[in-house]
């Protein structure tokens, strides 16, 4: 991001073709936010398009701290992730997004992210969670001890099951994932359709990355660390 004449932004990267530089798009609605001085911003896609693991949201929050702005009513008005994203720790989450509390000293885990190269509706999965039968009408407490394995191993993705009836392949990524050595836990990631394990090991989590690229070359497949040093 650079200072300019007027606004642009122009988007590449191995996802770029599927975003489109208009007044929608969070990054110039984030400047739009703080009240920013025109700028040049360019956009390197790496994630996939509606993938689950907040990257607009990302790209939003990065916009707001490089205009320093730290007010989460101003995140949390370009999207419910964006706050989480602004403080960019191991946070807990509540309300629809407004109330991060931040959890240190959790530790780090090992975890593999898969996408099959699909794109859901996000908007789509709340309508059918929100029309399912037995909706449970509060969240689950969440866990106050543990390190943030226990904690996860605890919680629970409540629009898995959703998103797996309209993506079936979400599924197969997971039995795919879980079926991996030293894989400990192996969840979908938001509305989907991107998934993560979480291993013992980091030679675990490579061999796993070797087998999953080797399964299903056409996929998305990201080792990464989830957590706080």
């Amino acid at each position: 991001m650079r200072a300019a004449q007027a606004t642009t932004l122009s988007i590449g990267g191995p996802f770029g073709a599927g975003l489109t530089a208009d007044n929608d798009n969070l990054i110039l609605r984030s400047l739009s936010a703080a009240n920013a001085d025109p700028h040049s911003v360019n956009l390197l896609k790496q994630l996939p398009v509606s993938a689950g693991i907040g990257g607009g949201s990302a790209n939003a929050a990065a916009i707001l701290r490089m205009c320093g702005i730290d007010d989460l009513h101003i995140a949390v008005s370009l999207g419910a992730d964006v706050p989480v994203c602004l403080r960019s720790e191991t946070a807990h989450m509540t309300g629809i997004g407004e109330d991060v509390t931040l959890m240190p000293g959790l530790g780090q885990l090992h975890a593999l992210l898969v996408n099959p190269r699909i794109a859901v509706s996000t908007a789509a999965i709340f309508q059918a969670f929100d029309a399912a039968p037995n909706i449970r009408e509060t969240p689950r407490p969440m866990k106050e001890s543990g390190d943030l394995l226990t904690r996860a191993l605890d919680g629970r993705n409540d629009l898995e099951p959703i998103a797996i009836t309209q993506a079936p392949v979400i599924g197969d990524v997971l039995r795919l994932l879980a079926s991996q050595k030293g894989c400990q836990l192996a969840r979908m990631s938001g509305s989907g359709a991107t998934c993560f394990g979480v291993f013992e090991s980091d030679n675990a989590l490579r061999q796993a990355e070797a087998a999953i690229r080797a399964q299903a070359p056409e996929w998305w497949v990201q080792p990464t660390l989830l957590g706080d040093t």
